[in-house]
């Protein structure tokens, strides 16, 4: 029954999700399939897990979007929702997007104190988009796509890849995923 209550929970979630903000930037070129983006600072929601499947974060960071904090504010949902895997430690972090209206101090303090709320300064991104659903080895053949073309340009890494998905489960057609990479 507790199964059957999330798995509503995170379709009704995603549904919000069809019609939501998404996060600001900039294209500043385009080589091959690849963008180079430019990322205005914005607040981020944060949770990293050791050992966790994606299910976890998201309930983490939705309960908090929904209402599990210090005032009960109700946060609007973003997208796209950023997961990064964090290969030395062995963890992943989740980061939601807060809606662009928000500054840091207008946010409520999270209930759950494996939250964190940050904002970013502005970085530069190299980004490739792809549909369907993704999977590991999309993630993996599209990180790999990026990386050549990044060193064929003589363009230097700075961080690891980041997985950025912007629509819900139930979607079927149309769906936008995309890699980003941190550039210097």
């Amino acid at each position: 029954m507790k199964k059957f209550f999330f798995t509503v929970f995170i379709l009704i979630s995603f549904k919000l999700m069809s019609q939501v903000e998404q996060q600001n930037y900039r294209t500043l070129n385009v080589i091959d399939d690849i963008e180079i983006r430019e990322y205005p600072p914005a607040i981020y929601a944060s949770v990293t897990i050791k050992n966790s499947n994606n299910n976890n974060m998201f309930g983490i960071l939705a309960g908090y979007i929904f209402g599990g904090n210090e005032n009960n504010q109700k946060i609007a949902m973003t997208a796209p929702v950023h997961i990064h895997q964090n290969n030395n430690e062995k963890s992943s972090t989740m980061r939601f997007v807060m809606p662009s209206e928000y500054k840091i101090d207008e946010l409520s303090k999270p209930n759950d104190e494996r939250i964190e709320i940050k904002k970013s300064v502005t970085k530069k991104y190299a980004a490739i988009t792809y549909t369907g659903y993704n999977n590991s080895e999309k993630f993996n053949k599209y990180k790999s796509e990026l990386h050549n073309v990044l060193d064929k340009n003589n363009i230097k890494i700075v961080g690891n890849a980041i997985y950025l998905g912007y629509d819900p489960p139930y979607k079927f057609w149309n769906r936008k995923n995309e890699v980003l990479i941190e550039i210097n």
